[in-house]
């Protein structure tokens, strides 16, 4: 007979149940459940919700066949609690206390559209598991522009072909990553910027219907750009003849970086001569303290004086920056400044001729900066210069001059910035000295280009080039006009037009022109100073065994490296080399 304490008798017999059989505990319903709600017909739904709201209400109640625990349906929202952006949170009744007691909500912190929540048919009274939360309007309109700017690109890229034959091996490379560039777009500024990139090449190619396909396209993603607004009515400007012309055939291939780095290394070899118009650019700089009580005026605290050399010593200081040697003939006055342009000149490696006039002022720009912090700005500009020219005593000893140097040196740049140094009288001693030598004689001039006959080369710049010819250069045929009317306005050997952000073109008597794109698209600070830069290495490079192709790639290079520098700049060979090395042919 068992102890009343034996406990393994005890578990042997069943406690009595005093209340009755308690009915099976049903799990409730998942959220799968609720979801295929939406699929059945309205009055199934609505059966279904009655059945498990009167569910919630009386747990007692004896649960359908199809409310049974389903552990697949179990998984489904295992997955879901394992979703980061998912979330669970409860929600008490008023005056509860309990931890364990309480509702749960489900909410989905993911950005969603506002019509998945259609279809769930929830009724009024019925609590809804999920509360769909975090809906940006702002982010959807901008979701569907990016779709919309994803299909202008594809169709562009499937409607615009371009036919590549005529080609360089270089330009067909460009064209090939630059489409590329476009098709990897992601967002609406890179398929702006790329589509714009796209059109200025094609457009430099010649190929102006595509790339008016190509500004469109950027027009069409933000119809309020204005760099593309700018571009497509420069291109509705062209003529349409002009459609028509065949590509450019650049001459970048033709190029390679051995041959200009060992071109680079041989312009410290050059000897120039500079005759021109001398004159220094002086920088007072100065810190702001105050506004004046005698005048509303700003009140600067001087810092610092700086001389630069300007105008025809720019060109200088490019060559003996370069390694080279420099001699400089000009004029200067008999007055404080004398000393400074002498002392200026030999401080960077000039060794010069000064002829002191006493009629005119030594040619000095003076610009007053105010200089806070890191930020400098020009408040004012003062001129010392006379436009007069020179009297026929001075020419004469300028003259002198010429003819006893000349002859020593590979090359004279006349550098002729309208100061009245560079007069006819002066330009035939230049003439004289180097006729039937190996001396180059090269021009460096603003206007008057028919005193310059029989001069190896002459390098204007775009605007003053309009000037002389009298029509703008808005077309290949127009440039090609440009520089055979150059050639016979001056009589030169040969012309190169600098043209900005279009490149440079040479044009040589009895041979086709050459054009080079520009090898720094997109660093420019400051063009100052760019054209003496460019004159004072192509006339390095020539003659120092360089063809005209090479001196012409060497001066675009050298531009590239000081329109990132600020104000007239200069550069060096291992600058050059150095770019050279990162440059793209």
């Amino acid at each position: 007979m068992s102890q009343p304490g034996n406990t393994s008798d005890k578990s042997e017999v069943p406690p009595e149940n005093t209340k009755g059989e308690q009915p099976e505990k049903r799990a409730p319903l998942s959220l799968s459940d609720l979801m295929s709600i939406k699929s059945a017909s309205d009055k199934a739904v609505r059966a279904n919700l009655k059945e498990f709201h009167d569910i919630i209400q009386d747990p007692g109640q004896e649960v359908s066949p199809k409310s049974r625990f389903d552990a697949r349906k179990t998984a489904d929202i295992t997955r879901l609690l394992n979703d980061k952006s998912i979330k669970r949170e409860m929600v008490k009744k008023q005056g509860e206390e309990s931890n364990n007691s309480g509702d749960y909500r489900w909410t989905d912190t993911r950005n969603v559209n506002a019509s998945s929540n259609m279809g769930l048919f929830h009724p009024l009274g019925l609590r809804q598991h999920f509360n769909l939360r975090g809906v940006d309007v702002t982010k959807i309109e901008k979701e569907k522009q990016s779709e919309e700017a994803t299909r202008l690109v594809e169709d562009f890229l499937k409607n615009t072909m371009v036919d590549d034959f005529a080609l360089s091996p270089h330009a067909k490379k460009d064209l090939e990553e630059t489409t590329h560039n476009l098709a990897e777009a992601c967002s609406n500024e890179e398929i702006i910027a790329a589509s714009i990139h796209l059109a200025r090449l094609l457009r430099h190619l010649q190929y102006l219907e595509e790339s008016k396909k190509a500004v469109m396209l950027a027009m069409g993603v933000d119809p309020d750009n204005k760099l593309a607004n700018q571009l497509f009515k420069e291109l509705e400007r062209v003529h349409p003849q002009d459609i028509a012309f065949s590509p450019v055939k650049t001459v970048k291939a033709q190029l390679n970086k051995r041959d200009l780095a060992r071109r680079i290394v041989e312009l410290s070899r050059g000897r120039v001569t500079i005759v021109g118009d001398l004159l220094i650019d002086e920088l007072l700089e100065g810190k702001p303290e105050r506004i004046s009580r005698e005048a509303p005026v700003l009140i600067l605290e001087h810092v610092e004086t700086l001389h630069i050399p300007g105008g025809a010593a720019n060109t200088a200081h490019n060559i003996t920056a370069l390694g080279a040697t420099c001699h400089a003939i000009g004029v200067s006055g008999d007055d404080e400044y004398k000393d400074k342009l002498a002392n200026m000149l030999e401080n960077h490696g000039i060794s010069h001729d000064l002829v002191v006039d006493s009629s005119r002022p030594t040619t000095v720009k003076t610009r007053i900066l105010s200089k806070s912090h890191s930020l400098m700005q020009q408040l004012l500009r003062l001129d010392r210069i006379s436009h007069s020219r020179i009297s026929p005593e001075i020419e004469e000893q300028l003259a002198a001059r010429i003819k006893k140097t000349a002859a020593d040196y590979h090359a004279v740049i006349l550098s002729d910035y309208r100061a009245g140094a560079i007069t006819d009288s002066v330009i035939k001693a230049c003439r004289e000295a180097t006729a039937g030598t190996k001396t180059m004689l090269v021009v460096d001039a603003q206007n008057g280009y028919e005193r310059f006959g029989g001069c190896s080369l002459i390098t204007p710049n775009q605007p003053d080039t309009e000037a002389a010819i009298g029509f703008k250069i808005d077309s290949p045929e127009r440039l090609a006009e440009a520089g055979r009317r150059m050639l016979e306005i001056s009589g030169a050997e040969s012309i190169l037009i600098t043209r900005g952000s279009e490149g440079m073109a040479l044009f040589q008597k009895g041979e086709p022109h050459m054009e080079l794109p520009v090898f720094n698209k997109s660093e420019v600070f400051d063009v100052t100073g760019a054209g003496d830069t460019v004159v004072a290495t192509m006339a390095l490079a020539l003659v120092t065994g360089a063809s005209p192709l090479e001196a012409m790639a060497l001066g675009n290079l050298a531009a590239g490296i000081v329109v990132k520098k600020s104000g007239t700049a200069v550069t060096s060979q291992k600058e050059m080399l150095d770019t050279l090395e990162n440059l793209e042919l």
